[in-house]
C-alpha cells in the first residue's frame, strides 16, 4: 500500500504526440455504474443484507425450512423477496440509466492527430499524449494542456457550467513562449511533466519541457493552461491540446465521487422502535417457551390421547421449540416497513420537485432533491447557517460610491456627485489624481470581452460624441468576469466615459469618451486573487515605458502594504461609513517598479512557477516581494441588493424556533448593517461584539461577561473566530447557542466548515447550511442538511447540496411546509406499522393460552402473506404519503407550528408506547369478543354446523382488517375521496381474495368464507366488535378535536 501511494505521488511524464507504449496506458473510458451483468445480483443482495433487519429475516426464513410447520416458510420468504426484488429493481434501473449515459459519453466521436494525420475515433480510445482537436461549441473529452488556438491572441474562452455550474466564460491560454511547430507534437520530443491528478479544480502544477531544454528552460504550466473535461469551447474556431488526464483520472471524475453518507435523525427512532419490538418479541417468546415446557412436563402426560410424550429435554427439541415461537412472532418486526419508507421518500421528493411555489420561472429551476433520505430532516432543523453574498443578497453588484481626492463621490449615470458640496463632475474635468484612480480600476482586473466568431474588432471611426455610451454599452454587455465586483467596477467606469475595450496579446486598450483619446497598457503579470490574499494585483507598462503595480482588495489586505500617510486614516474612516450603509468596500493602491525590482520578481516567479511541490506557497512569497510600499489612491463601494422577501423569510424562520447564523467573508460593519436590513438582527435586541480579540484570558472574560447579560445577538470577526476555535471552543459554542442570531464575519471557507463542525459535535441540534458559491461547499457538505442556491456565483453549491432551490425565500416553504409534512408523515407511517403488527401478532400470542402453548398459528397462511401487501398496506401507505395535519397556508401563517416536531417529538418513545398500548387493547377486544362468541355456543351457521378452527382465524383477521383500515378515518387529518375509496377498496380486496381462495376444494379455507358470509350472527359480530374496538379511538379523537389549539387567522407570511 505504501508503495502504491508513493508511486501515485510521483510526477507524470507525458510525451506530446508520442506513441510509444500507448497500448499500456489507461483509456479514456468513463464508468459511473456500480454493477455489471455478473456482479449485479451478488453485490446488490450483499448491500441489502448489510441491513440488520434484512439479515435477521434471512436467518428466520432459512430456519423455517427446518423447524416444524408452525408457520409456512413462505410467510417469511415472500415479504423478504418482495422487498428485496423491488429494491433491486430500483437500483438496477438507476444503474442501467447510468450505463446508457456512460455509453453516450464514451462513444462520442472526437478528432485526434496521430502521426501528423487527423483521425476520428471514439472518445474512450484517447490516451495520454494524444493531440486532441476541439472545435467551437465542442465539449472537451479529457483534461488537455492547451497548445494551439486559432485565435490571434493564443487564447480561448470556455464555459465551465458542466464542471462547476458557473455560467460566465473563462479564459484559457497557450503556455507563454511555446509554439506547437507542427501538429504532430514536435515529433513526439516535447514533454509535459505534471503532478498526478487531483480533485482540485482550481490548481494545476506542471511544466512543458521542449526538445534539448532542461528544467531551467521549461515552460511553466498552471490551471490557466488546462482545458478540463466537461468544459465547452466558446468564441474560438479550433483549439489543439495534449491529453494528460484521461477517463476516471480526470478532475471532473475525481470530483464526481460521493463525499459521504448522511443519515437522518429519524433513523434513530426507527431503530429504537425496531429494537423495542425485537426485545418485546424475545420476551414473549421466552415466556411462552417456559410455559410450554411446564405444560410438556405436567399437563401433556395426563392426556394420553395426545400420543406418547416427546423428550422435551433433548437439545434438538429445545432448539426446535424455541425457534417455533420465534418464527411465529417474527411478524412483529415489520420488514416491509423499509420498502414503504423508501416509497414515502420517493413521493416526498416528487412533491418538492413539482411544487410550483418552489419553481423559479426566470431561471427555469425547480427544487431539486439529491438526498431523499433526508426529506424528513427538513422538519427538524434547529440551527441554520447561511452565507450572505448571493444568498441573502443578490450578488448583483452596482458601483455606487468612491472616495478619491479627499472627496466622497456618488455615481449618477454619466457623472459624479460630490455629497458634501452637491457639485456634479464629469470624469474628464477632474484632476489627474482622480483620473489615475479610475484608470487603476479599468486596468486592475482579469475581465475579458467575448468576441463573436466572424465579428470584426471594434472600431471607432464615427463621431465619439454621438456614439460614446452606445459603444460603451455594446462592449459592456460582452464583459466576461469571474467576479461580479470587477464587472460592476468596469461598468461604472464605462458609464463615466472610461471604457475598457479589451486586450490583444496582453496589451490593454482603454478609450476616453467623448474625446476619443486612446490609452494602452502592456500587462506583464497578473497576481491572482485568492480568499487567503484577499487582493489582486497587476504589473503594467504604460506608454511612456514606466512599470506600475496596481493593487485592489480588502482594506485589511491593502492598508498594511501602503506607505504611512495621513490619507490612510481618512480613507479608513470613509470605508467604515460605507460599510455602515451595508456596502461592499475595496481599497485601491499602486506603486512604480524599477527594472531591477521587476527582473528580481520575474526570476523568483519563474522559479516558483516551474516547481511541482509547494508551488502556491512559493508564488505567494514571490508576490509579497513587490506588493509593498504602495501609494493609496482611494476606495470604492458597491451595493449588493437584498434578495426578495429575505426579511420576511428570516423572521418566519426565527418564529419557527430556528437560530440563524450568518457566516460571511465581508467585514464586520458591512455584514452587521446587512443583518439589520434583512432583519437577521432584530431591532432592539441585546447585541454583543467580540472583534479583534485573540488573548485566551481576555476571550474567556469577554465570553463570561456576555453570558451574564442574557445575550440575543453575537457578532464575531474572523481573527477572533480563529482564537475561539483554538482556545475556547466549548465556551464559545455554549454562549452562541443561547443567542437568537449569530453573525461571523471575515471568514474563510474552512472557518465556515469548522464552525458547523463545532455545533454538530454538541449532538443536540440538527443543522442546515445554505449557500450559493463554491466557497460554501465545505459548509454545506458538513451540515446535517446542505441546501444550495443556484445563484450568480454558479451552481457548484447546488450540485454538492442535498437540496437545491433557486431563491432564499423558497427556504421558508421548503422547511415550514415540506419539512413539517415529511416529519409528520414518516412518524405516522412507522408508528402505524408497529401498531398493526402488534394487533395481528397479539392475537396469536393470546391464542397460545388455549392451545397448550404449542406455537400453533391461528391464521391461515394466506392471511399473513397478503396482510402487509394488500389488506391494509395500500390504504395506510397512501394516507401516510399524503396526510396534512394543517393546510399549507396555515403552516406559512403560523411558523410556530414548526416547533411542535422539533427533536422528533412526534415520534418519541411516549408516543410509541401509546400506539403499542392501543394495539394491545384492540387485540384483547378482538380476541376475546371472538372467543366469547365461539366458546359458549358456536353453532353460528344457517345449517346448524359448528364453527371450525379456520372460521376462528377468519373471524380474527376480518376484524383486524376492518379495524385497521377504519382507524385511518380517525387518525388521518387530510381525507380525500381517494383516501376513503382506498380504505374501503382494501376491505373489499380482503373479502374478494378470501372468497376466491375458499372456492378451492383442496385448500384449508374451502367453503369457510361462504358459510361466514351467509351467517347473520357473524355479520352482527363483525359490526359490534369493530365498533367496540374503534369506540375508544373515536372518543379520543373527539376530545382532541375539541381541545386542539387551532391557530388564529393572521396575515400570511410570504
Amino acid at each position: 500500500m505504501g508503495a502504491s501511494k508513493k508511486k501515485s505521488s510521483d510526477p507524470l511524464r507525458i510525451q506530446i504526440g508520442g506513441i510509444d507504449g500507448r497500448q499500456k496506458k489507461s483509456l479514456n473510458r468513463v464508468t459511473t455504474t456500480k454493477y455489471n451483468w455478473l456482479t449485479f445480483l451478488p453485490l446488490n443482495f450483499y448491500e441489502q443484507f448489510r441491513r440488520a433487519v434484512y439479515f435477521y429475516f434471512l436467518i428466520i426464513t432459512i430456519v423455517s425450512f427446518f423447524v416444524n410447520e408452525t408457520i409456512s416458510p413462505l410467510v417469511s420468504l415472500l415479504p423478504l423477496l418482495f422487498v428485496m426484488i423491488i429494491t433491486a429493481l430500483k437500483e438496477g434501473l438507476e444503474d442501467f440509466s447510468r450505463s446508457k449515459s456512460d455509453k453516450l459519453v464514451n462513444t462520442a466521436r472526437v478528432i485526434v492527430i496521430r502521426n501528423g494525420k487527423e483521425e476520428v475515433i471514439y472518445s474512450e480510445f484517447i490516451v495520454p499524449g494524444d493531440l486532441v482537436v476541439v472545435k467551437n461549441g465542442g465539449d472537451v473529452p479529457c483534461d488537455l494542456v492547451l497548445l494551439k488556438s486559432s485565435s490571434a491572441d493564443r487564447k480561448c474562452f470556455v464555459n465551465t457550467a458542466n464542471l462547476d455550474g458557473e455560467t460566465n466564460l473563462k479564459t484559457i491560454s497557450v503556455p507563454p513562449n511555446y509554439t506547437l511547430s507542427n501538429e504532430d507534437g514536435n515529433s513526439g520530443k516535447d514533454c509535459v511533466v505534471c503532478e498526478a491528478s487531483t480533485s482540485d479544480l482550481y490548481n494545476f502544477n506542471g511544466r512543458l519541457e521542449t526538445e534539448g531544454g532542461g528544467n531551467g528552460d521549461a515552460v511553466p504550466l498552471t490551471i490557466e493552461n488546462l482545458l478540463l473535461r466537461g468544459v465547452r469551447v466558446k468564441g474560438t474556431d479550433r483549439v489543439i491540446g495534449c491529453a494528460i488526464y484521461t477517463g476516471m483520472h480526470t478532475k471532473l471524475q475525481l470530483n464526481s465521487r460521493y463525499t459521504g453518507n448522511k443519515s437522518a435523525s429519524s433513523e434513530k427512532y426507527i431503530n429504537r422502535f425496531m429494537v423495542a419490538l425485537i426485545v418485546g418479541m424475545i420476551v414473549v417468546v421466552v415466556v411462552l417457551y417456559l410455559i410450554e415446557r411446564h405444560k410438556e412436563a405436567k399437563i401433556v402426560p395426563t392426556m394420553p390421547f395426545l400420543g406418547p410424550p416427546t423428550n422435551f429435554n433433548s437439545a434438538w427439541q429445545i432448539f426446535e421449540d424455541f425457534l417455533s415461537f420465534l418464527l411465529l412472532f417474527n411478524y412483529m418486526v415489520p420488514i416491509s416497513a423499509y420498502m414503504n419508507i423508501e416509497l414515502y421518500r420517493i413521493f416526498g421528493m416528487h412533491f418538492m420537485h413539482n411544487d410550483l411555489s418552489l419553481y423559479d420561472e426566470e431561471t427555469d429551476q425547480p427544487c431539486r432533491v439529491n438526498a431523499s433520505n433526508l426529506n424528513e430532516e427538513l422538519g427538524q432543523v434547529n440551527i441554520l447557517f447561511s452565507d450572505k453574498t448571493g444568498t441573502l443578497t443578490k450578488n448583483l453588484m452596482k458601483f455606487v460610491n468612491c472616495y478619491v481626492e479627499d472627496k466622497d463621490f456618488t455615481l449618477q449615470n454619466t457623472h459624479l456627485l460630490c455629497e458634501a458640496t452637491g457639485e456634479q463632475f464629469e470624469l474628464e474635468k477632474l484632476d489627474s489624481e482622480a483620473n489615475i484612480f479610475f484608470e487603476a480600476l479599468t486596468v486592475c482586473h482579469t475581465v475579458e470581452i467575448l468576441q463573436d466568431l466572424g465579428e470584426k474588432p471594434l472600431e471607432s471611426a464615427e463621431s465619439f460624441s454621438e456614439r460614446s455610451h452606445l459603444m460603451g454599452k455594446k462592449i459592456v454587455d460582452r464583459y466576461q468576469a469571474s467576479s461580479p465586483d470587477e464587472k460592476a467596477l468596469l461598468e461604472g467606469c464605462a458609464s463615466l466615459g472610461l471604457v475598457y475595450e479589451g486586450q490583444d496579446n496582453d496589451v490593454l486598450r482603454l478609450c476616453r469618451y467623448p474625446s476619443g483619446e486612446k490609452l494602452q497598457f502592456e500587462r506583464l503579470h497578473v497576481l491572482e486573487f485568492s480568499s487567503e490574499r484577499q487582493r489582486m494585483s497587476v504589473i503594467l507598462r504604460d506608454q511612456s515605458g514606466t512599470t506600475w503595480l496596481y493593487s485592489k482588495g480588502a482594506e485589511s489586505a491593502i492598508f498594511p502594504r501602503c506607505k504611512e500617510s495621513p490619507r490612510l486614516k481618512v480613507i479608513d474612516e470613509q470605508i467604515m461609513k460605507y460599510a455602515k450603509k451595508g456596502l461592499r468596500t475595496m481599497a485601491v493602491a499602486r506603486r512604480t517598479l524599477t527594472p531591477e525590482e521587476l527582473a528580481n520578481f520575474e526570476g523568483l516567479f519563474r522559479n516558483a512557477n516551474t516547481q511541482l511541490n509547494n508551488r502556491n506557497e512559493l508564488i505567494r512569497e514571490c508576490y509579497e516581494t513587490v506588493e509593498i510600499g504602495l501609494d493609496l489612491l482611494g476606495a470604492t463601494a458597491l451595493e449588493d441588493a437584498l434578495q426578495e422577501n429575505v426579511g420576511e423569510t428570516l423572521e418566519a424562520l426565527q418564529t419557527a424556533g430556528l437560530k440563524i447564523w450568518v457566516l460571511t467573508g465581508d467585514k464586520v460593519e458591512t455584514a452587521y448593517n446587512i443583518g439589520l436590513a434583512c432583519r437577521h438582527i432584530p431591532s432592539g435586541s441585546k447585541q454583543h461584539f467580540i472583534v479583534n480579540v485573540t488573548d485566551p484570558k481576555e476571550l474567556l472574560t469577554r465570553l463570561e461577561e456576555i453570558d451574564a447579560d442574557n445575550p440575543e445577538v453575537l457578532v464575531v470577526d474572523g481573527i477572533t473566530i480563529t482564537a475561539l476555535l483554538k482556545e475556547t471552543p466549548r465556551q464559545f459554542a455554549d454562549l452562541a447557542l443561547k443567542c437568537r442570531a449569530v453573525l461571523c464575519c471575515r471568514l474563510s471557507p474552512l472557518q465556515k466548515c469548522e464552525i458547523v463542525t463545532l455545533i454538530k459535535k454538541t449532538k443536540k441540534y440538527i443543522t442546515a447550511a445554505i449557500g450559493d458559491g463554491a466557497n460554501d461547499v465545505s459548509m454545506i457538505q458538513e451540515a446535517h442538511i446542505g441546501i444550495g442556491i443556484t445563484g450568480r456565483e454558479g451552481k457548484q453549491a447546488a450540485r454538492c447540496a442535498d437540496f437545491a432551490i433557486a431563491r432564499f425565500e423558497m427556504l421558508q416553504r421548503l422547511l415550514l411546509v415540506h419539512g413539517h409534512y415529511n416529519s409528520h408523515r414518516l412518524a405516522f407511517l412507522v408508528l402505524f406499522y408497529c401498531y398493526k403488527n402488534i394487533i395481528i401478532t397479539g392475537c396469536m400470542a393470546l391464542f397460545q393460552v388455549y392451545d397448550l402453548f404449542s406455537a400453533t398459528n391461528v391464521y391461515n397462511s394466506l392471511y399473513l402473506w397478503l396482510f402487509d401487501i394488500v389488506y391494509i398496506s395500500f390504504s395506510f401507505t397512501y394516507l401516510a404519503i399524503s396526510d396534512k395535519d394543517y393546510s399549507e397556508e396555515t403552516l406559512l401563517r403560523h411558523p410556530e407550528l414548526y416547533k411542535r416536531f422539533a427533536h422528533n417529538r412526534q415520534a418519541s418513545m411516549g408516543v410509541f408506547c401509546l400506539w403499542i398500548l392501543n394495539g394491545f387493547v384492540q387485540c384483547f377486544i378482538i380476541f376475546y369478543f371472538t372467543y366469547a362468541v365461539l366458546n359458549d355456543a358456536n353453532v353460528l351457521f344457517n345449517g346448524g354446523q359448528p364453527a371450525s378452527f379456520q372460521t376462528f382465524g377468519t373471524m380474527l383477521i376480518t376484524i383486524i382488517v376492518i379495524v385497521g383500515n377504519l382507524k385511518l378515518l380517525l387518525v388521518g387529518r387530510y381525507m380525500t375521496y381517494l383516501n376513503i375509496a382506498m380504505i374501503f377498496a382494501s376491505i373489499v380486496a380482503f373479502m374478494l381474495t378470501t372468497y376466491l381462495y375458499n372456492l378451492d376444494s383442496s385448500g384449508e379455507l374451502y367453503d369457510v368464507y361462504n358459510q361466514f358470509l351467509a351467517s347473520l350472527p357473524l355479520w352482527l359480530f363483525t359490526i359490534i366488535c369493530s365498533a367496540a374496538c374503534l369506540l375508544p379511538d373515536f372518543i379520543i379523537k373527539v376530545v382532541n378535536d375539541v381541545f386542539r389549539k387551532v391557530p388564529p387567522t393572521s396575515k400570511l407570511v410570504v
